[in-house]
Formats: C-alpha cells, sequence, structure tokens
C-alpha cells in the first residue's frame, strides 16, 4: 500500500512538470486506423461481397446444368425412389452427375451401388455401423473427408445425402483404381480392402463372392444402362420427328 502512495505521490509531480509531457497519439479512423487503410478495408468488402455472388451465380448455373444432365441419363427419375422432399432429390441428382464426373464413375453404377446398398434409404444403418445411401462407415468418411481438405465432424453427417455421395462415390473411384475392375472394387466396397485382398487371392472363395455383391450391383448396373439407352434412342426419334415437323 505503501509503494502505491508514493508512486501516486510522484505522478501528481511530474503533472505539474515538463517531465510529464509525452506525445499522445489521437486514433485518426476506426481502431486507430488511418482513412486510407479505413478505405482499402472497405473496398476489399465490396469485392469480397462481389465474389461471394459470382460464385454463387455460377453454382446455380452448374447445378443446372448437372441436374439437365441428370434429367437426360434418367437419373433425377430414379431418385425419386428416395422418398426425399423434391428440392432434395433435385440436390441428390445433382450431386449424383456431380460426383460421378469428378471421379470418372459412370453416374449410373453410383446409383447401382445406391440401389444395392440403401435401395435410397438416406437414413439406412447396417449391421456393422455403415450409414446412408452409399453405406459409407464412420470411420472410412472422416478419412476421406480429410482426404479431400474437410472435416466430416459428426458421423450423422453421413445421413446428409450430398455428403454421403461425395464421400461413397470417391471411395468407389479410389477402389477401382486400387484394384484394377469394377467388380474387384465392388469387392473391397462390400468386405473391405483389407478383406478383400484375401478373398481375391482364393480362387474358390473369389468365384463364390463374386457371385454375390458383385454380381448384384454390376447386373443392376447393366439393368440401368439398358434402360438409359432405350430412353435416349426414343427421345432422339423424337427429337428427329419434331424436326421434320
Amino acid at each position: 500500500m505503501r509503494g502505491w502512495t508514493v508512486a501516486m505521490a510522484a505522478a501528481a509531480v511530474l503533472v505539474g512538470s515538463e517531465a510529464f509531457a509525452f506525445p499522445v497519439q489521437v486514433p485518426e479512423g476506426p481502431q486507430g486506423e488511418a482513412p486510407e487503410v479505413v478505405e482499402l478495408r472497405a473496398q476489399l468488402s465490396a469485392r469480397d461481397a462481389e465474389l461471394r455472388t459470382a460464385l454463387a451465380k455460377l453454382q446455380a448455373y452448374e447445378d443446372e446444368a448437372d441436374f439437365a444432365e441428370a434429367d437426360r441419363l434418367g437419373v433425377a427419375e430414379l431418385v425419386k425412389a428416395s422418398g426425399l422432399p423434391e428440392r432434395q432429390q433435385r440436390r441428390l441428382a445433382v450431386a449424383i452427375v456431380r460426383e460421378a464426373r469428378a471421379n470418372n464413375v459412370d453416374p449410373l453404377l453410383v446409383v447401382a451401388v445406391i440401389r444395392c446398398e440403401s435401395s435410397f434409404n438416406n437414413y439406412a444403418v447396417s449391421g456393422v455401423g455403415a450409414m446412408g445411401l452409399m453405406q459409407v462407415m464412420p470411420d472410412t468418411g472422416k478419412y476421406l473427408a480429410e482426404k479431400g481438405g474437410y472435416k466430416l465432424g459428426r458421423s450423422s453427417n453421413l445421413f446428409d445425402a450430398e455428403t454421403n455421395v461425395q464421400l461413397g462415390t470417391a471411395y468407389l473411384a479410389d477402389l477401382i483404381a486400387r484394384f484394377g475392375t469394377v467388380e474387384k472394387a465392388l469387392v473391397a466396397y462390400n468386405a473391405g480392402p483389407g478383406l478383400a485382398k484375401r478373398i481375391l487371392a482364393k480362387p474358390e472363395v473369389r468365384k463364390k463372392f463374386m457371385a454375390g455383391y458383385p454380381t448384384k450391383v454390376v447386373k443392376e448396373f447393366r439393368k440401368l444402362k439398358a434402360q438409359q439407352e432405350r430412353q435416349l434412342t426414343l427421345r432422339d426419334q423424337q427429337t428427329t420427328i419434331d424436326r421434320k415437323g
């Protein structure tokens, strides 16, 4: 307490003398910034807002193009089986086309996997804990998300249709690249990469396993491709008739 009293007394003495006269700078703008800096910050903020608006317009344009492709390929019709609200069906159709293109996978192969894995039940959970449309395991989903440069967060985020398709399609594409064929990749997708290597290494076990899940998915994929080809042929024929008319 005595020290504090002495300090106050000393300050009082200095106030009355020139020793207390030190320069005090008054802030020129918010947080003491110069007007030029404030103006630059305002300009950057405005440019940032313009960029966000432009990106939103670009995203909307790309979504329109992807939905048109989804409609042309029959994907938009197929996702109706999900029972999701119409707007979410549209987002799902766009996601399937977008992620299939990004991963160089046929969008109908993605649909075939969804049909065989979950029958388009967005909230499906398997006995071993795989979740969502493409039945992605939580650990696999977190790994794939981090590999893609973002965080999955809670495992329940796998129930988000777009997120599930993004991760599931990336995983499928990765397995095709690693195992060499769609059929072998489907073994790994169903059994896991480690077990798949052991299955594929044994001819009898491989033959038996191949007759199950991989054959089911490939059969579904071929059926969808046949339907698609018929629809595209009919549309081409109708377009020709309309032009002649």
